[in-house]
């Protein structure tokens, strides 16, 4: 099913021109494709098709690497081809860089889109945080965080991110609950971007000027820089984060996320 977002697909489209494909190897759970000066990363189905596994964890890692030597890709596309799932939790052998990488995508100069379709938590849910802009349909979309609930906390960047975004009174509350949220609430909080009842209304919500896509990669770059300098935490505190995580840690925690089944 290919994934109902006109608004998404315009809205990049108004960023490119022309460009030199993207040299991308074949990755295990992901599938990429590349139209002009936008690159599509979508996870595919596998044995724990809606978790973040190893090979997510490898593949985003090699391809976000090649993004951050390129100076053609101007949008990259995250989104989900596993049937009401974007990515759900993470498979209990992620890697300790995990972190890291998400830190990586949200300071990489082209523009990325959240693309979603079905439940994310956890490593899906802070993926999402990670990118410049979100949007969702309403349907079969719950959002959430669990940590609180295995004596543990969000690593990756939800508590830097979503107190930016929604507050903080608000992100404790919804940090500490653990519970799910709806694709409706989250868009009424500025969680997210735009919530589409259905593809047709995607075809509607007006679209930049079509100018923009005469503007040089330079200044797209430039003024995401600038907008991250105000918006988003700096990396020493990311990196606090990571710290406070690894003192933290339940031993049992893998235990626990394998016993989930969400």
């Amino acid at each position: 099913m290919h994934l109902p977002w006109l608004v998404i697909q315009a809205l990049a489209e108004i960023l490119l021109p022309s460009a030199l494909a993207l040299e991308l190897i074949g990755y295990a759970g992901l599938k990429t494709s590349q139209h002009n000066n936008i690159i599509d990363i979508a996870a595919q189905s596998h044995i724990n098709g809606h978790a973040w596994s190893q090979d997510t964890h490898f593949g985003m890692t090699d391809i976000v690497r090649r993004l951050q030597e390129d100076n053609e890709i101007k949008v990259v596309i995250f989104k989900s081809d596993v049937p009401r799932f974007f990515c759900n939790h993470f498979d209990p052998a992620f890697t300790d860089n995990y972190a890291i990488l998400l830190i990586n995508i949200t300071n990489l100069s082209q523009v990325t889109i959240g693309a979603v379709k079905g439940r994310l938590r956890k490593a899906g849910h802070e993926l999402l945080l990670a990118l410049d802009m979100r949007f969702t349909i309403k349907k079969d979309v719950l959002i959430g965080e669990t940590e609180t609930g295995f004596s543990n906390f969000p690593v990756a960047g939800t508590c830097q991110h979503l107190p930016r975004l929604i507050g903080r009174g608000l992100a404790i509350e919804y940090i500490l609950s653990s519970r799910d949220i709806t694709a409706k609430e989250t868009e009424r909080i500025s969680w997210i971007d735009k919530a589409f009842d259905s593809r047709r209304e995607c075809a509607h919500i007006p679209i930049n000027s079509p100018h923009v896509s005469t503007f040089p990669r330079s200044g797209l770059v430039a003024t995401k820089k600038a907008i991250n300098l105000r918006g988003i935490s700096s990396r020493d505190d990311f990196l606090h984060d990571i710290n406070l995580f690894k003192a933290l840690v339940n031993p049992d925690f893998s235990k626990i996320v394998g016993r989930l089944r969400l």
